[in-house]
């Protein structure tokens, strides 16, 4: 059970701002870095990085390539917490996956 929840709203509301820093592939990278650190700290709450990646990419805050820069990413830097993060999001990449497959079909 997770006493951690994502305020989707607050993030909803702050979608353009965010937008506005998080403007290149790059930023997305650090971005999503920030949210694996985070996750460390707090010792890695179940489904929290799942509710962030979801709303984010909701929003168009990070677009698909920077999930799937993160994902391969091989960083030695940013390796910390990087294999839990990874399997918490494995349903998100897995939804990316098909529902890219899916528009490439359509």
């Amino acid at each position: 059970d997770n006493p951690y929840k994502v305020d989707t709203k607050e993030i909803t509301q702050r979608a353009k701002l965010l937008q506005r820093y998080i403007k290149d592939e790059q930023k997305e990278l650090q971005a999503l870095y920030a949210l694996q650190g985070l996750m460390v700290q707090m010792e890695q709450p179940p489904n929290l990085l799942r509710m962030f990646f979801d709303v984010l990419y909701d929003e168009d805050v990070i677009k698909e390539e920077g999930f799937y820069r993160w994902e391969s990413s091989k960083d030695p830097a940013e390796q910390q917490g990087k294999g839990v993060a990874l399997k918490s999001v494995t349903a998100f990449f897995t939804w990316l996956r098909e529902a890219e497959d899916e528009s490439d079909n359509s």
